[in-house]
């Protein structure tokens, strides 16, 4: 057993020791063990963790994917197993479709842009704040129908309640703080519909029921929470990884085919959430370790991500690196339904900041990640700078 792992959380633990430890206890722990959140195992392993990934009857997602456990209701679909999980995916598979991303394109880029003017005749900026956090929230408001006007006031609701992930009171206060901005939207559709999702959820069923405003909130904190929390963090890593490396970023600019293995390589090295928790519904045997019924386990996709047995030199960014099947989107039922939206979120910011930017700098010095919200690893903050250039808009 590593003794490293005994008290590791994401509370206890910054991302860079917490992939030190992951890198160290693989080998040498068949099964980790955490005395965390009321002791869990973690799955650091590739193969264990896309297996168990795929086993949702043996490794539940109910009650909750994060610890610790939280005043809530599920958040629907993901902290659900079938057959309810299938019901409530339903509502998301209406709102992302495999059109969605083709669709929204032009609205991203023409954000991108917009965002891209503020600062570009200033030379530097902090491009999270001015650029990787804002056009996400944008992209998943305009999707479900909340008007631009109330963005800023959702967006920095969202953020201070998933900041208090940690604190059961806090977190209580701000998801009513939360709902307080969303759900009156909701009840505007209500009596006087649009053509726009919101309308449709106003009037949805589920279950037998009508949906409650309960049910709002945690449907609309799913849809801020993957599309924009983890989308932004993704968004500022891709910078950080591109522009950090000249060759790659002219071997991008004059090869812009390529910028979706960017994309693809950056979300393996920096997945936006390390792991969700399950539970499981039955004793099991994992790599020779028996685990209890009812005992807490933890899939680490970002182990999972650097497995060696997966991924050739995995602690390196390989921009060719063949069959790059991260895990960073989850595996299974579970799989992130917005997954594509990101994807097309990601490349076309890449595109727009190769073109308008491309001597864009970063700092030399490898900017510190952070957990906030759970397993969710981000930059607070990454300064650049680059030649001043001129507004488009």
């Amino acid at each position: 057993m590593s003794e490293d792992t005994r008290h590791w959380s994401c509370y206890t633990t910054t991302p860079a020791r917490s992939l030190e430890i992951f890198e160290d206890a693989r080998p040498r722990c068949p099964m980790a063990h955490s005395s965390e959140h009321d002791g869990f195992y973690m799955f650091l392993k590739y193969a264990d963790v896309k297996s168990a990934m795929a086993d949702n009857q043996t490794f539940s997602s109910e009650p909750q994917v994060l610890r610790p456990m939280l005043p809530r209701k599920p958040i629907p679909a993901l902290e659900m197993d079938p057959p309810r999980h299938g019901t409530w995916r339903a509502l998301f598979s209406a709102a992302i479709t495999a059109k969605t991303p083709r669709e929204m394109e032009p609205f991203v880029r023409s954000d991108i842009n917009s965002h891209i003017d503020a600062f570009i005749e200033k030379g530097t900026c902090d491009i999270v704040a001015e650029l990787a956090e804002p056009v996400p929230a944008e992209t998943i408001c305009r999707l479900v129908g909340i008007d631009d006007a109330l963005v800023p006031a959702v967006r920095r609701a969202a953020i201070e309640m998933f900041a208090a992930q940690g604190n059961p009171d806090e977190f209580g206060r701000k998801q009513a703080a939360f709902a307080a901005v969303t759900v009156p939207e909701i009840h505007d559709r209500r009596a006087h519909p649009r053509e726009d999702y919101l309308t449709r959820l106003a009037n949805a069923e589920v279950e037998g029921r009508r949906l409650d405003d309960n049910d709002f909130v945690v449907l609309l904190a799913a849809f801020l929470g993957a599309g924009h929390h983890s989308t932004t963090s993704a968004m500022a890593s891709l910078i950080n990884e591109v522009f950090s490396r000249p060759a790659v970023r002219d071997l991008l600019r004059s090869e812009p085919g390529k910028i979706p293995l960017a994309v693809e390589e950056t979300l393996r090295l920096r997945p936006p959430f390390f792991g969700f928790f399950r539970r499981a519904t039955k004793q099991v045997s994992i790599s020779s370790t028996d685990i209890p019924q009812g005992c807490d386990v933890y899939m680490g996709w970002a182990a999972a991500n650097r497995d060696p047995t997966a991924f050739e030199v995995p602690a390196e960014f390989k921009l060719q690196r063949p069959q790059n099947r991260h895990l960073t989107f989850g595996y299974g039922i579970h799989s992130c339904p917005g997954s594509a939206l990101a994807r097309m979120e990601l490349r076309v910011l890449l595109e727009e900041l190769l073109r308008r930017t491309p001597d864009l700098k970063v700092p030399t010095d490898a900017p510190a990640y952070v957990f906030g919200g759970g397993d969710y690893s981000y930059l607070p903050a990454l300064e650049v700078a680059f030649p001043a250039g001129i507004r488009e808009g």
